[in-house]
């Protein structure tokens, strides 16, 4: 099939996963926070969303490589939440610059969303403690990931075992041994990263539930430029 790049009509594109970004997304993380109702400051380095209570937090970074890090993925979203408005953060999230923004809308969305609780706790959604991982992970186990247990890590991978999953653990007493919630995608042909998220121990499970949810959804995603052949199998459609 010969493509042209451009073309009026969008190609549609599975698993989403390997579709890559989107620069002319018509939603996303910062279209979310907008409708949202969220402050919005912008720097010349980076744009800042808040909510109005000020104890949500959005960060996105221009996208300007890091001359430190050569070749490494460049984190551009940030999302935080504190208990107290100018306190530190509870927890984290990050996402590289080529994550579909199909998955940081999805994480957005969830972070924003201000819909009352079916049984309110006595902290906001945004705070809640972390709960299992198998809250997140059952969608990734119902979309037919394969679960992976061993070096001590829990690690959930999709098909062509080309994305994964891998569940964060929690420091010891020692303050050792934590790790992210990580979710990434590599090319076909090597083990180049095409993008990556992280969310630190902390975040509410939901959020990541959000996430995955997001990554696993079969729905195709429009892209003007289709991904490289090495990028992996891919199903190609075109609208008429």
């Amino acid at each position: 099939m010969t493509y042209h790049p451009r073309s009026r009509q969008p190609y549609l594109i599975v698993p989403r996963h390997l579709a890559g970004p989107n620069p002319d997304a018509t939603t996303t993380a910062a279209h979310v926070l907008q409708a949202a109702g969220w402050h919005i400051e912008h720097t010349p380095d980076h744009t800042d969303y808040s909510d109005p209570g000020g104890l949500r937090q959005a960060r996105h970074l221009a996208d300007v490589a890091d001359p430190r890090r050569p070749g490494q993925p460049l984190m551009t979203w940030e999302f935080t939440a504190s208990p107290v408005c100018g306190g530190p953060a509870a927890w984290t999230a990050w996402f590289c610059r080529d994550t579909p923004p199909e998955f940081i809308a999805a994480f957005a969305a969830a972070f924003a969303d201000d819909t009352p609780l079916p049984a309110p706790g006595i902290f906001p959604h945004y705070l809640q403690p972390p709960t299992s991982p198998e809250h997140a992970t059952t969608l990734l186990a119902e979309a037919g990931w394969r679960r992976d247990l061993r070096n001590g890590a829990s690690a959930w991978y999709g098909p062509r075992r080309q994305v994964a999953v891998i569940t964060p653990r929690f420091p010891d007493t020692s303050h050792r041994g934590a790790s992210n919630w990580l979710c990434a995608a590599r090319r076909a042909t090597d083990a180049t990263v095409l993008w990556l998220a992280l969310a630190c121990p902390h975040t509410p499970t939901h959020l990541v539930a959000a996430l995955c949810r997001a990554i696993t959804d079969p729905t195709p995603v429009p892209r003007r430029t289709p991904p490289g052949p090495d990028t992996g199998a891919l199903t190609i459609t075109h609208p008429a």
